[in-house]
């Protein structure tokens, strides 16, 4: 691949990055920066074929990666307790308050649903808001601390670190009305849920799991050495799941249903592991037919999908934060100020 454009966000201080999004004709990337002994964060919608910028919109306080729908309107949180709706053109739609409490990424549900959990001290609910007025619909009480949401088939489920050290609790809420359908406490910390049809993959301190979204039920687990922690988002495809790690390693699992004379059960699988210096930032992306994933001292780096065997690399400048969005044959990377877009070639 080659690189195509560069962006910088101009003037800031101690600026990060949050994953790169595309919407119909942008790639949208949120970033946060020291303002007057503070925080100020900028949404800025980028044409992704030249990088030249469509539109920016700033925001008083640190936001989170945004979320978009077909119509190219963009949704963001912030750590004041909004979450804010933009149109294509960064026209402001609304403003939905939810008390005054960090707020985690929102998590889009259907065709007329935000979600958003707290985060943070003092966290202790989810909340369910309109996408065209942004008003709420429903709070449900997850009594915690909640890291990413994953939703399917009507479920929503999310980890709750639950307040006074209580543990940590995978929650199953129904859509429609935030009524708790079933709770998995676990005595290891859990993170970012990923929905595959009926199964809830979620990374854990030591171990990857899967769960079932009806019920709750452990289906399997792949036990990690040296308890390491899967504290990343990460990415399915086909049978196989890619995650890296907090020990800087990116590693490769695979999803097997196993026949007996009774009943098929799933399992989890080790296929392979390899180092990236510095660890990962963001997610795995699958980038044609290769696994990208993002490095702090590495930059961009293509692995073999079904050996971990690396393939090239690509140059970025260091920073904070950051991720991958592969769109249309482009590979979009984010780190620091800097964002940068490579194409076919």
């Amino acid at each position: 691949m080659k690189l195509n454009w560069s962006y910088r966000l101009p003037k800031e201080r101690q600026v990060g990055a949050r994953v790169p999004v595309a919407s119909a004709e942008a790639v949208l990337v949120a970033f946060h920066y020291d303002k007057a002994d503070f925080y100020e964060s900028a949404l800025v919608a980028l044409d992704r074929t030249t990088g030249e910028e469509r539109w920016r919109t700033t925001i008083p306080h640190v936001i989170t990666e945004p979320v978009t729908t077909p119509d190219g309107s963009a949704y963001v949180s912030s750590f004041s307790g909004t979450v804010h709706a933009f149109g294509s053109n960064g026209e402001k739609l609304w403003d939905g308050r939810c008390g005054d409490r960090n707020m985690g990424k929102p998590c889009l549900v259907g065709n007329d649903r935000l979600v958003v959990a707290e985060a943070g001290g003092g966290a202790s609910r989810t909340w369910c808001l309109d996408v065209r007025t942004g008003a709420v619909v429903w709070a449900f009480e997850n009594q915690g601390h909640s890291y990413a949401l994953a939703a399917n088939n009507g479920r929503l489920v999310h980890a709750t670190v639950l307040a006074k050290g209580a543990g940590v609790r995978l929650h199953c809420v129904e859509r429609s009305s935030g009524r708790s359908l079933w709770a998995v406490d676990s005595t290891e910390w859990i993170f970012h849920p990923v929905v595959q049809d009926q199964t809830v993959l979620i990374g854990a301190r030591g171990s990857l799991r899967a769960y079932s979204l009806q019920t709750g039920e452990l289906l399997a687990r792949l036990d990690l050495e040296d308890q390491e922690a899967i504290d990343g988002q990460m990415l399915v495809s086909d049978d196989r799941v890619y995650f890296g790690t907090d020990a800087g390693r990116v590693r490769c699992a695979v999803m097997q249903n196993k026949r007996s004379f009774f009943k098929t059960r799933l399992s989890l699988e080790s296929a392979w592991q390899a180092a990236c210096e510095g660890g990962i930032r963001g997610r795995p992306a699958m980038a044609g037919n290769a696994l990208a994933v993002l490095s702090l001292e590495d930059g961009i780096v293509f692995l073999e999908p079904s050996t971990g065997q690396r393939l090239s690399v690509l140059k970025m400048p260091k920073g904070d934060g950051g991720g991958l969005l592969y769109d249309r044959e482009w590979l979009h990377a984010s780190m620091g100020r800097e964002v940068r877009a490579f194409g076919p070639g």
